[in-house]
């Protein structure tokens, strides 16, 4: 949820930033390895995975079949020295009708995508943390599973005090420019939105309970 419009945002300040990929590979391959390694989040031994020393990771999976973020949250919060993450909201009905029509025929996406396989039919079958096969099929349950992210969040950052920090943005706020700026010291005319693609904001009236 906005991480194009924050990778867009902090190049734009002159950060080195990444989405999706780290080098050769994709950085949730690489992040996932590492932890199952018994190793620092960021400190994949495969060269290809030019994981360090990047000053942000705008989005660290590959979709809902790799959501690192979500599956390996307190590996991620207890292996980083520190950092800052943010957390960003939308209206979440809007962001449901988007995923359950968002679809891209782009060979630079890590995944099969068709028009009847939506970002939200990944989401139900994917068994992430919280999100169980077939559960996520209206609003209400997908709500559910990200409100509860949402605290698993607060909570982890919570046991590092002065060692991280939690910044929580409305994408849909007129004023999310100005809180960017005051956040990451980059000028908020940097701030615009991004992968707005294939989809649409209409899906079935039995899936918005």
């Amino acid at each position: 949820m906005g991480s194009t419009s924050l990778q867009s945002y902090l190049e734009c300040g002159g950060y080195e930033s990444v989405h999706w990929l780290c080098g050769g590979r994709y950085c949730g391959d690489c992040i996932e390895e590492a932890i199952q390694a018994g190793l620092p989040p960021f400190s994949s031994q495969d060269p290809k995975c030019k994981i360090n020393n990047i000053d942000s990771y705008t989005q660290i999976d590959r979709g809902p079949e790799n959501l690192v973020q979500v599956n390996y949250l307190h590996e991620i919060m207890a292996g980083v020295p520190s950092a800052t993450f943010v957390l960003t909201f939308r209206n979440m009905t809007k962001w449901y009708m988007s995923m359950s029509n968002w679809w891209t025929d782009s060979k630079e996406v890590p995944f099969n995508s068709t028009k009847d396989n939506t970002m939200r039919g990944r989401f139900e079958v994917a068994n992430i943390t919280g999100l169980p096969v077939g559960v996520g099929r209206n609003v209400s349950e997908f709500s559910h599973f990200y409100c509860e992210y949402v605290k698993r969040v607060r909570k982890e950052v919570a046991k590092y005090p002065g060692r991280h920090e939690l910044i929580e943005i409305d994408i849909e706020d007129p004023t999310v420019g100005w809180q960017m700026e005051e956040a990451f010291g980059v000028n908020r005319t940097c701030w615009g939105h991004s992968n707005t693609g294939n989809h649409n904001d209409a899906v079935p009236a039995d899936e918005l309970q």
